[in-house]
Formats: C-alpha cells, sequence, structure tokens
C-alpha cells in the first residue's frame, strides 16, 4: 500500500465505525483537505485499511481529529 506524503507507514490506519472498509470501496484512495482555525491543512485519505492523516497527532500518536471530523461528515451525508 502506498501512503501519501507526510504519513508515517510505522502507524496502523484508523477504522471507524460505520463505514466498510477494504479494496472495493469507491472511495479508496480519495484524499480530503482540512483546514484548521489557523488555516493549516491537513490530507486526510481513505486507504483499503482505514483512514490516515499526514498531522502530528497521527503521525505520532495513532489519534486524530480531523479523521474523525472528515468521517463523520462522510457518515452524516449517506
Amino acid at each position: 500500500m502506498i501512503l501519501p506524503a507526510g504519513v508515517s507507514a510505522f502507524r496502523t490506519p484508523v477504522q471507524l465505525p460505520g463505514m466498510n472498509y477494504g479494496e472495493r470501496h469507491f472511495l479508496n484512495g480519495f484524499t480530503w483537505p482540512y483546514i484548521n482555525s489557523k488555516g493549516k491543512q491537513y490530507d486526510t485519505t481513505l486507504t483499503p485499511s482505514g483512514w490516515v492523516c499526514n498531522c502530528m497527532g497521527y503521525n505520532f500518536h495513532n489519534k486524530c481529529k480531523h479523521i474523525v471530523a472528515v468521517h463523520e461528515r462522510l457518515i452524516d451525508d449517506n
């Protein structure tokens, strides 16, 4: 699996409830930009194994509020 730039290869993708993950998901590989209140952009990407993000929270702690925000918005839209 090729990870987006800035994402640690040592982190496990995050799987949140409410979505089926896998190779056949139609949103695999899509990246959603998330811009915080200070104007910094983080890229949240759906992979076959789950969500990844290029923020420090994900890369150092495997916890990311950007992933949660994008995931919840996608779930609410369906």
